[in-house]
């Protein structure tokens, strides 16, 4: 099969069973077909892998790995559905619910963008979610513009990518290859669309809408986001180095430091934190750091 108008959806899910049934009803509403839909399960424990068993449905494929955190997941469905040939490949986690509509107003950019994404929305209190910003190759930190851009047009165009939507043509994944594991969690999708976008303009629209699900209502920090966006930082910086000219910017370790120290006093005055929980958080931190400098020098 080589069906540039063929469509593949990939859903990686680990552990939220509950959720990964709506997005797969909002996957099955949608008013365009998907030929295919494979979902990577990593290692789920909650009961997942027994309720996968239970769809019938000849369009869907289950995969079941170990965990690899989102990176590694990303990496063998986008690979998994390259391979089978289908033309344009539906990327999403498992705690988003595509509108009906969704993927149909996604394809009505397909002449604008080989990497499309669609606006979110949570789904607990109907706020936007402000998506809009620019990876800033210098810092290797976004550039929030706070979906600005929408406010007068119908989409816009970014710099990178996220795995909550995304539509990439098979095109584009000839060119950039597949999500990074070494990643886990956090970056990969970065990296990802800084690739795509060397070869289309990545693309960000209000018309194409899914639901953000979240079970609970929190702006805490949580262990692994505080070890792996320091420790990520390193890798993306080092796996983008070559595709920019010239050296990084001393940018880069003068805004680390900046959002590290910021993060660190937001944690010490937070009073949702138990001073166990304060001294894990940061712990992880400077660990990320670390580590991600080991890495950058080592490779």
């Amino acid at each position: 099969m080589n069906n540039s108008d063929t469509i593949c959806t990939v859903v990686v899910t680990y552990n939220r069973l509950e959720l990964l049934k709506q997005c797969l009803q909002g996957i099955l509403n949608q008013s365009y077909p998907i030929d295919k839909i494979i979902i990577v399960n990593n290692g789920s424990t909650d009961g997942t892998g027994d309720y996968l068993k239970t769809l019938n449905l000849p369009q869907i494929e289950i995969i079941n790995q170990e965990n690899l955190g989102g990176a590694g997941g990303f990496h063998t469905g986008i690979k998994k559905a390259y391979e089978y040939g289908y033309g344009w490949i539906w990327v999403m986690d498992d705690d988003v619910e595509p509108f009906t509509n969704c993927l149909e107003n996604l394809l009505q950019f397909k002449e604008k963008s080989k990497c499309m994404h669609p606006l979110r929305i949570f789904s607990d209190n109907n706020e936007v979610f402000k998506w809009e910003h620019y990876f800033d190759h210098r810092t290797c930190m976004p550039i929030i513009h706070h979906n600005i851009s929408l406010e007068n047009k119908d989409y816009c165009y970014v710099n990178t990518a996220c795995f909550e939507g995304m539509l990439i043509h098979r095109d584009v994944v000839e060119k950039i290859g597949f999500p990074k594991t070494e990643y886990f969690i956090a970056g990969d999708d970065t990296e990802y669309g800084i690739l795509a976008n060397l070869y289309t303009n990545v693309l960000y629209t209000k018309k194409a809408v899914m639901y953000r699900k979240r079970t609970v209502v929190s702006h805490k920090i949580r262990p692994l986001q505080a070890y792996y966006e320091y420790r990520n930082l390193f890798i993306l910086r080092k796996n983008i180095k070559s595709y920019f000219p010239g050296s990084f910017s001393s940018m880069f370790y003068k805004n680390l430091y900046k959002d590290c120290f910021s993060k660190i006093m937001t944690v010490l005055r937070g009073k949702e934190y138990s001073f166990s929980e304060k001294k894990l958080l940061i712990g992880k931190m400077i660990k990320g750091i670390r580590d991600g400098k080991k890495i950058y020098k080592n490779k």
